[in-house]
């Protein structure tokens, strides 16, 4: 079983210093995005060439302390909808005391774009991966951001 797990680059970035967490603790294949339209694309197109079963994207999302399953991402008016299966991630956080929403707008800056572009490259290239976007609360709204990373790695083993 092969499994990504990226986020975007940024020292203060919470989900730069979740794959910190998760790299240190577990050595999957994590890929740092850039903070950059066209160079993300890029970063995420080349990975899914590597035919992955299943790559978690993550993002952060201000003005929040919950934690947000995106559905989908929405590009020059074409949405793409992701099929993948969220129930137990959302049962293992919620186990955990995360409050977890189901979403359908990853937003309009770089999540959304690599989430979409990802959706994109699959569809284009009949991929059978599953590709899901994480949007988790800033640094300053996570108590624990060790904790998390312990409960997407428990996560991530009910994958394998």
């Amino acid at each position: 079983m092969k499994i990504l797990i990226a986020g975007f680059e940024g020292n203060d970035n919470s989900a730069k210093i979740l794959l910190d967490n998760i790299k240190e603790k577990n050595n999957k294949d994590i890929l740092y995005l850039e903070n950059d339209f066209k160079v993300s694309s890029n970063q995420i197109e080349e990975k899914l060439k590597e035919n992955y079963d299943y790559v978690l994207i993550f993002g952060q999302k201000p003005d929040t302390k919950n934690i947000y399953l995106e559905n989908n991402a929405k590009l020059n008016e074409i949405e793409l909808e992701t099929d993948y299966y969220y129930g137990v991630l959302k049962e293992k956080l919620e186990d955990n005391n995360y409050k977890v929403m189901s979403s359908c707008d990853a937003g309009n800056y770089l999540c959304n774009n690599v989430f979409y572009r990802a959706l994109d490259f699959k569809q284009n290239n009949n991929l059978k991966t599953k590709i899901a976007f994480i949007h988790i609360p800033t640094i300053y709204n996570i108590e624990n951001i060790e904790e998390l990373s312990i409960i997407i790695l428990s996560y991530i083993k009910t994958l394998l």
